[in-house]
């Protein structure tokens, strides 16, 4: 009597073959869907990370300012403040974070040294930062 030769076969036949290549496929494209969304999220984390920086910046440069500056004499809304001084442009352009442009209020308060100074920087996708911060003038 012929032995069953297919009862001893040993291997993988075609249609385990093609589930299981279809179990890795949806589990590959699963993984390069949550690669994209975490290069989405570093890129939008720079781009705050630098607006935040250059924020940083500004309002301790304005801050720094000499008391004897006219700056804090009166009060000045939307004041450009220009980012680049190497050129005549008031905006930074770097590389993977994009353009960003700045300005400033300052608001002093009457009879009283107080100067409240706040300062808004902004890349050309919209986003905003804002710090706002106070320093006595002496």
């Amino acid at each position: 009597m012929p032995k069953n030769s297919l009862s001893n076969e040993q291997g993988f036949t075609l249609i385990e073959l093609l589930i299981s290549m279809t179990i890795f496929a949806i589990g590959m494209l699963a993984i390069a869907r949550v690669q994209l969304t975490a290069i989405k999220y570093n890129s939008s984390s720079n781009t705050r990370s630098v607006a935040v920086a250059l924020t940083q910046r500004v309002i301790e440069d304005i801050i720094s300012w000499d008391n004897d500056s006219t700056a804090f004499d009166t009060t000045q809304a939307n004041v450009v403040y220009d980012l680049d001084t190497n050129s005549a442009a008031n905006t930074l352009s770097i590389p993977g974070a994009g353009t960003y442009s700045a300005n400033y209020n300052i608001t002093t308060t009457l009879g009283s040294d107080l100067v409240v100074v706040s300062v808004t920087v902004a890349n050309t996708t919209g986003r905003t930062m804002t710090m706002v911060t106070s320093r006595r003038r002496i």
